[in-house]
């Protein structure tokens, strides 16, 4: 059976960023490479640019479960909510936002935990209050400056989850 370069090639990446996200270091051998150098930094690298940031989420005003990623996706770059995000259904007018603070609930109050005017950065509104979706996030947000995602309630000023961005 022949296969393509081009199959063999997908084939590799694969195994590679299973791999990568494992932590498991494959020799060069088993992708079919000259074992010159062992492939770790290539690893690190990919899992790099695969995930630039992620986190889970904490309750803030609601309960919630589910996380976030960020990566580069076709040029872009785009945070990507988790299949098992859930939060309040019955709260309207959800964001997605962001914040400079790594503990931006540190100054407000419970149970709604309010946002005080700009300290937040809006990124898009909520499309579902569960399950997977992605968000573009536009070069006009400056990720370097932003600690966590929040989701949150513009219409009563109540954030209903917040996570940390971790690299």
């Amino acid at each position: 059976m022949t296969r393509s370069p081009r199959t063999v090639l997908t084939g590799a990446l694969t195994l590679v960023a299973a791999a990568a996200f494992s932590g498991t270091v494959l020799p060069a051998r088993s992708l079919g490479l000259p074992a010159v150098e062992p492939i770790t930094p290539a690893l690190a690298s990919l899992a790099q640019a695969m995930a630039k940031a992620s986190g889970s989420f904490r309750k803030a005003e609601a309960p919630v479960s589910g996380g976030f990623s960020i990566s580069e996706q076709g040029g872009k770059t785009v945070l990507t909510l988790s299949g098992d995000f859930k939060t309040n259904d019955m709260a309207p007018d959800l964001w997605v936002a962001f914040s400079p603070s790594a503990t931006p609930l540190a100054m407000s109050k419970a149970p709604g935990f309010p946002l005080k005017p700009g300290s937040y950065t809006l990124l898009s509104k909520l499309k579902s209050s569960k399950g997977g979706q992605s968000y573009v996030i536009p070069a006009s947000i400056d990720l370097k400056a932003q600690k966590s995602v929040l989701i949150w309630c513009q219409k009563f000023n109540a954030t209903m989850a917040w996570a940390p961005l971790k690299p």
